[in-house]
């Protein structure tokens, strides 16, 4: 889902007009980091970073 080039990247970053937390979350998730280490580097609980990938997917598809 998250296997972007930089253009589509930096495309898409400006469609979806992400805040910092979402940006910062769609960065990680396309350099492969681990769900675990996203939460951990951005301070959320594991469930609270499910829900923003799950809001992150659904975002990305409207603009596709």
């Amino acid at each position: 889902m998250f296997d972007f080039t930089k253009e589509e990247y930096l495309l898409l970053k400006e469609k979806l007009m992400l805040n910092d937390e979402l940006s910062q979350i769609l960065e990680m998730k396309i350099k492969n980091e681990s769900n675990t280490k996203i939460a951990m580097k951005l301070h959320l609980s594991d469930r609270t970073l499910s829900r923003r990938i799950k809001e992150l997917k659904k975002k990305i598809m409207r603009v596709l």
